[in-house]
This record gives structure tokens, sequence and C-alpha cells, in this order.
């Protein structure tokens, strides 16, 4: 059976359609786009391809590759968190006490498999105390948090988190159809002439996209961890046990087979815009239909640093992060209803002083 290019699963034969099809990410294929996917990505790649590792060399990576997985289930310790259910991994050297989604107590669980380790991550570039001065300048300007939000004591709770990320390259056929319109106008003393011409225009285009990212946690919302990126994917390294002494992280648990959708949106929407902005000298075009197909996707299993932190306040959990990165930030902070009581209460009392000088001032 032929497998899936872009999530792995069978593919079955559509009489239908006339193409491969993939009952799980919903993707389709030909025979020739199938031919298409097995060949390298990238120029590069296939610059890669023609210097062919020998038998031996092929195994010797072999046995790196699952020295490292070894290396990485014995000195990796799980502790599950059993209010949210979170998995927290460290290393072997760090005793875990606490959540650091909900800050209820986590017992040890084990080891963690080797199927788990990234091939790649990205160290961090923000130390502990970068981290808690963007935060504090973040909350600076905020007037209305709880007044415990801005503690000393809430700071202590960041911690460093290595969250894991999905990269997809991927190889697409993308087509569109679009209207187009060029529009004069011409004026004399009486009348105002409108011209428009109207167009169709198709633009088709083989797309070649790399490390479009997607995070593979679900206890992180995605529009959350969108807002901290992009990552600087040129600080990717090969993994290594020592990147996460001292930090804590977290495992996927959203396999690539539940993002290929997420994936494909992304992908979408960057080849229409890529075809779009290839028709050029109309007034405006208007994309009436479109056409984008996964042929192949290549992923990586990556790990990026976050500071991350959680607030409880009110029942709810408020969640505030740091690209260990780049420093850029995401999060909503809580809103104290007592200060923001007392504001109105202020622009009020306010309101009527200025109110009765203008009264008097005015004779009324």
């Amino acid at each position: 059976m032929t497998k899936c290019p872009n999530c792995g699963a069978e593919l079955r034969f559509s009489p239908e359609k006339q193409l491969m099809c993939c009952d799980y990410c919903m993707s389709t294929f030909s025979t020739d786009e199938l031919k298409e996917a097995d060949k390298p990505l990238t120029a590069e790649s296939a610059d890669r391809a023609d210097d062919v590792m020998s038998e031996a060399q092929t195994a010797a990576q072999t046995k790196r590759d699952e020295r490292e997985k070894r290396e990485f289930e014995e000195q990796t310790r799980v502790y599950v968190c059993n209010n949210c259910g979170a998995s927290v991994i460290s290393d072997a050297n760090t005793a875990a006490t606490e959540c650091y989604y909900c800050h209820n107590p986590v017992t040890l669980s084990g080891r963690l498999s080797g199927e788990f380790c990234p091939e790649r991550i990205i160290p961090f570039k923000l130390n502990r105390e970068e981290a808690e001065d963007i935060f504090r300048k973040f909350i600076k300007k905020k007037w209305f948090v709880p007044k415990s939000f801005r503690s000393e004591k809430q700071l202590e709770k960041i911690v460093g988190l290595y969250t894991p990320f999905w990269l997809a390259d991927c190889k697409t056929n993308a087509k569109i159809s679009a209207d187009a319109k060029i529009v004069t106008v011409h004026r004399t003393a009486n009348y105002t002439i409108t011209n428009t011409k109207l167009y169709d225009c198709d633009r088709a285009a083989y797309m070649t996209f790399e490390k479009i990212p997607a995070d593979g946690s679900r206890k992180l919302d995605d529009d959350f961890l969108d807002a901290v990126e992009p990552f600087n994917y040129d600080g990717l390294t090969d993994f290594n046990m020592n990147y996460l002494a001292g930090f804590m992280a977290d495992k996927y648990d959203v396999p690539k087979s539940e993002i290929i959708d997420r994936i494909k949106n992304r992908i979408s929407g960057a080849a229409e815009e890529v075809l779009k902005n290839d028709i050029k000298g109309f007034t405006s075009v208007s994309v009436k239909e479109k056409s984008v197909n996964l042929i192949r996707t290549d992923w990586q299993y990556v790990m990026l640093p976050l500071w991350f932190m959680t607030y409880s306040f009110k029942g709810k959990i408020y969640q505030f992060a740091v690209n260990g990165q780049t420093g850029k930030t995401a999060g909503l902070p809580p809103l104290s209803a007592g200060k923001f009581a007392l504001m109105l209460i202020a622009v009020f009392i306010l309101t009527l002083i200025i109110g009765g000088f203008a009264s008097g001032f005015l004779g009324w």
C-alpha cells in the first residue's frame, strides 16, 4: 500500500475522482504528484542526495539516532499533574514539585519514551533576569491588574519551558482563478465617464514552503503561541540533553496527523497571496476559485524556548509568555474589578466637579 506523503496514512484509489485519496487528512494525489513527492524537496537537498551515504555510514547514523533516543529515555523524568493532566518533563537532576500550568503538586511518573526525543532545538537566548525585566515592562502600564500580579512572588513562578512544535516542509501545487478589472475615468465639462474592462486570469505554480510551524501541545492555545512567533529558525541546532539542564519541557500530545489541516490552511493563504500578486497591471483583482494541494510534507519535531508563567485569579488561569529567543511577549493580564470600579467612580466625581465649575463660570 502507498503511504500518504503528508500524514503517513494508507492511500486508497477513488474511482470517482480518479485520484489517490487519504481518508485521514483528506489529501488527494495524482500518480504524477506521487512520483514528484518522491523527489528531493529542494535543489539543496537534491545536491545532498548526489552525495549518497554508504551502507556503513547509514548504519552508523542509525546507531547514533538510536543512542540519542536511548539517552533521552534514560535521562529525562516525567512528572504528571493529577489536577490538569500536564506532563512535566525535566532532566534527571531536576526535582519538579509544581505544575507550571495550574500550580498544583505533580508526582513522578517515570521515564519518557525515546519516540518523544526531538530532532532539533532552539536553545534559550534570554536568561531569567531578562525575562523578568520584560515582564515588569509589560505590566508597568497595565493599571487595572491585581496588585498580586505585580508582586515578586508572582515573578518566582516564571519557568523556562521548551514547548513542542512540528515544522513542516511542503511541496505544493496551487492554482487560482480571478476576476481582474481595469477601470479608467474620463471627465468632461458635463460628464464623468467610467470605463471598466473585465478579465479572467488564471495562475498556477509549483511551490516549496519550508519550516511552517504548528504547536504540538493541547494545553497551550494556538493563538497564544502564534502571538510569540516568529522564531528565528537559523538558531535550530541538533538536540542535546544538556540544553534541558535547568529548564522544563512539555512533550507533544498532538501528533502531526492532526495538524496537517492547520499547516494546509497556512500554506493555502500564502500560496494564494503569491499567485494573486503575480497578476499585475490591473485596478483590482478578486480571487473567485483556488486549489491548493499538498504533494509531500516532511516533518521535524523540535522544541522551542519560552519563559512561561500562569496566574490564577477568581477561578481562571491566565497565561503569559516571553519568546526565549527574541523576547516577544504574549498574554492577556487579569482585570481587577475593584480597581476598575474605583477608576469609574473617580471619573464620575471628576466629571461632576468639572460640570460644577462650568455651571458657575457660565452662570447656569
